[in-house]
């Protein structure tokens, strides 16, 4: 179906979807699919989940908006969740990751003001967002090169290669935003050693460590953030996606020494950390919690993989299965896209990225038959190739 009245950024593929529960969408035909990346990695509790869906409606009833100037208690309560789960922090609330990360990026260049220092280290693959400034953080021509020029001050480094990051530190270096895990350059897991010896270097040479944890935060890799498998704090994290369940939330979090850099005037959002985005933010933390979703996410997660990693052996062009938790990349030694297409074709939906790479973010409260039923549907595919 051609779309007459909206701009044509997507290529859309497949039908019309007109209603979802937990894995699973249906069309408007009433066919069934398995969704196995749900909102791009946004449903971490599936489509519609009951608690979150009846937790909007009731705020909605009460307070949808309010600016920023004015106070209401959601947003407080919010922060301080998110402050609970992680480090000493101050939070502020925008509505994507592009806008977390435009924030971490004006709050780098107000820590380094008095030193002379906004340049900023980035990873090369790496995926940051579409805003001007996303965009020039993210390691990836395809995306920068329409639109140069691009905001100057980013270098970009090998990701995984301290000694490659080493090379583009300067005196005007303020900091290093990279994933924790990369997500659309392909799932590429970083080492412990490497982590921690990036997060040994910045604190040394007093440069912020800047975690973009978009993707990767709210129990996605099976730990409530992702940096906490490597033993580390970063000095700032951003966070999106999963905090909202599938409403537009996002939050620049900043350790609590540092945070106050940023003063009136210097940002804000006309509707980040709405009573009804952070009501919503709220009810996912209680369910990650009281469902005990981090330890049943490294479960499915470890089952997954070795379903995968077993299939692997069978066949040859799958190079590597890589990730973490419920955060899978597969390589293949071919373009992946095809695969998603037939994919697509036999009703379950996953997602190609970086050319070969299957990435698959099923919601965090996916069963072990779903599981079955999608690698069921990848094997008769990998037989076909």
């Amino acid at each position: 179906m051609k779309e007459k009245y909206l701009i044509p950024v997507y290529n859309r593929v497949g039908p019309v979807f007109v209603k979802g529960k937990g894995s699973w969408l249906w069309d408007d035909q009433g066919n069934k699919y398995l969704d196995l990346f749900p909102g791009w990695g946004v449903g971490i509790l599936g489509h519609s989940h009951p608690r979150i869906a009846k937790v909007i409606g009731e705020q909605a009833g009460k307070l949808i908006h309010l600016p920023n100037n004015l106070r209401h208690p959601l947003q407080e309560q919010l922060g301080k969740e998110i402050v609970k789960n992680s480090f000493p922090a101050k939070v502020f609330f925008a509505n994507s990751g592009t806008e977390a990360v435009e924030g971490a990026i004006k709050f780098s260049r107000l820590y380094g003001r008095e030193s002379g220092r906004y340049e900023i280290i980035t990873m090369k693959n790496s995926f940051h967002g579409r805003s001007m400034g996303g965009l020039s953080a993210t390691g990836q021509k395809k995306y920068k090169d329409p639109f140069k020029p691009i905001v100057p001050g980013f270098k970009e480094a090998v990701y995984g290669d301290l000694s490659s990051l080493e090379k583009k530190v300067t005196k005007k270096t303020v900091a290093v935003l990279l994933e924790p895990i990369q997500g659309e350059g392909g799932v590429n897991v970083p080492s412990l050693e490497y982590m921690r010896q990036l997060r040994e270097f910045c604190s040394e040479r007093d440069i912020l460590l800047m975690a973009d944890e978009v993707q990767t935060g709210m129990c996605r890799t099976g730990k409530m953030f992702c940096y906490q498998h490597y033993g580390i704090v970063p000095d700032v994290m951003l966070l999106a996606k999963g905090l909202g369940a599938g409403v537009p939330v996002a939050a620049l979090v900043v350790k609590k020494e540092i945070a106050d850099y940023l003063q009136p005037g210097h940002h804000a959002s006309t509707f980040g950390g709405s009573p009804l985005v952070c009501a919503a933010g709220m009810e996912v933390f209680k369910v990650i919690k009281e469902d005990k979703l981090p330890a049943y996410t490294l479960k499915m997660g470890a089952y997954f993989k070795q379903r995968l990693e077993q299939m692997q052996k069978r066949f040859s062009f799958i190079r590597q299965v890589r990730g973490k938790g419920l955060m899978l990349g597969v390589e293949l030694d071919r373009e992946a896209a095809p695969v998603f297409a037939a994919a697509l074709k036999e009703k379950v939906i996953i997602n190609a990225t970086h050319v070969n790479v299957l990435r698959i973010m099923p919601a965090l409260t996916v069963t072990g038959k779903e599981i079955d039923k999608g690698l069921n549907v990848l094997e008769k595919i990998f037989k076909s190739l």
